[in-house]
């Protein structure tokens, strides 16, 4: 029998002191031999008291203490260079991995030697359950959709929990004051995260009812068609209204994917997979076994990542200049160019705090996730696919600059959000002509070794 390898388990950290003593004691817990293992902490120059409590309460885990805020990236990086192991597992800091998870990647890993990396199967963080509110609807003269009550907020006490609105609410809006809520339909159905904590605990919804007649609304909430609240809502004023669920119904919770592999589009853009789409909002499925075989995917995801130092040493480590947001798309392309393949292993299971470190859709998650995507396709992609995928972001960038005169002309209330889209995306298209001679050096070297073809890489591509 083969002696198990040795694994180097890498956490990039910067400022997650909040997040650690999870991810660290599930590490404790592996089912994977103690002697077999390492666990690196790359932390890039953290502010809060995360050097403290590594040496004070994890003095088993190697720290590597870098003088700033290296990125992803670079994080990785270095602590790969210093890693003792032949596989490198990667660990996103907030995330609590499952006692056999690690040892289900490995097993996976030395099972399938052409595989270069096997991704984890991510589970949100927290377990959900599903509310339903039904609610008294009314038609406001000047606006034909059917209303039923404003929610601004859904809090069921945990730190960093989606809410998901599954069914029957319309998209974000703003009132005159900047408050941020979402309509209801006449039933809308809700995904609340429970608490990991035993126990019964508190759900509170933030709730207002605007009426012309200012008459009181109806709202009743149902769990599994039990009736919980009936609750008469009056007001446009936002008001807590609070329920507390028992403890049989926090124990009925069920799991929620988060990632089980990643998708790529033509476009580039990629998106997990176990998530779907609805009113261009991404929602997660629940996990019903849908994911659970070991399979070839497209690309893994860096919040749980085995490589493999053969790999590694051919393609290459992630891009120093991405910093964060599609590098390990972006290792996981080129070592699919030079031949190697990527598996999901269904029973590596981690709780992952979803943006637990960082802001979607902020502009510095736009401008490194734009700028990104178009370096990856240049480094990567077909000339072809580099020409429309180009193009299409030069189109849209002329484009919004037209809308921008119109807008200025005619004194269009959209002008200071079409200002702000343009300052980003030229941000970007400086960037990337900047970085052109570097760019096109590392096409070169994947390129001048690539073994696999454009169509069959192509072939993994969503529309």
């Amino acid at each position: 029998m083969r002696e198990l390898p040795f694994v180097s388990v890498i956490i990039v950290n910067y400022s997650g002191a909040h997040f650690l003593p999870a991810c660290l004691d599930a590490l404790q817990t592996q089912t994977y031999p103690r002697d077999c293992f390492e666990v690196i902490v790359s932390d890039n120059g953290s502010s809060d008291h995360s050097i403290e409590l590594l040496q004070n309460q994890y003095p088993w885990v190697r720290t590597l203490e870098n003088k700033k805020n290296l990125g992803f990236t670079t994080g990785n990086n270095v602590a790969i260079q210093a890693a003792r192991g032949e596989y490198v597992v990667l660990l996103n800091n907030d995330t609590a991995p499952h006692q056999d998870w690690l040892a289900n990647l490995v097993k996976v890993a030395i099972d399938h030697p052409q595989a270069g990396m096997v991704t984890g199967h991510l589970h949100l963080f927290y377990d959900y359950i599903t509310v339903t509110l039904k609610i008294d609807t009314f038609r406001h003269p000047q606006d034909q959709r059917e209303l039923g009550v404003q929610i601004s907020d859904v809090s069921s006490g945990v730190m960093k929990g989606v809410v998901q609105f599954l069914d029957g609410a319309y998209g974000w809006e703003r009132d005159t004051s900047g408050r941020k809520f979402r309509w209801t339909k006449d039933k809308a159905m809700i995904g609340i995260p429970a608490p990991l904590a035993s126990g019964d605990f508190a759900l509170k919804f933030t709730l207002a009812a605007p009426r012309l007649n200012k008459e009181s609304v109806h709202c009743q909430v149902q769990i599994n068609n039990v009736v919980y609240a009936d609750w008469a809502l009056i007001g446009e004023e936002p008001a807590e209204y609070e329920l507390i669920i028992p403890e049989e119904i926090r124990l009925q919770a069920i799991p929620y994917e988060q990632n089980t592999g990643s998708l790529i589009f033509r476009n580039g853009m990629g998106r997990d997979r176990g998530t779907y789409v609805k009113d261009n909002e991404a929602l997660f499925e629940p996990d019903t076994g849908k994911y659970a075989r070991v399979e070839e995917v497209f690309a893994g995801c860096g919040a749980s990542l085995l490589l493999k130092r053969e790999m590694l040493a051919e393609v290459g480590v992630f891009d120093d200049a991405f910093f964060m947001y599609y590098e390990d798309t972006d290792l996981c392309w080129r070592a699919r160019l030079l031949g190697w393949t990527v598996l999901y292993a269904p029973q590596a299971i981690v709780r992952h705090i979803h943006c637990g470190t960082t802001q979607e859709w902020s502009p510095f998650f736009i401008y490194l996730t734009e700028r990104n995507r178009l370096a990856m396709i240049l480094k990567n992609g077909s000339p072809w696919q580099i020409l429309w995928v180009w193009g299409s972001f030069i189109f849209r960038l002329l484009e919004l600059g037209w809308k921008f005169l119109v807008s200025i002309l005619f004194f269009k209330p959209d002008r200071r959000l079409l200002a702000a889209q343009i300052l980003v995306r030229i941000r970007v298209l400086t960037t990337l002509l900047v970085w052109q001679p570097r760019l096109w050096q590392k096409r070169l070297q994947t390129q001048k070794h690539r073994k696999a073809p454009y169509r069959e890489i192509e072939a993994w591509f969503d529309q």
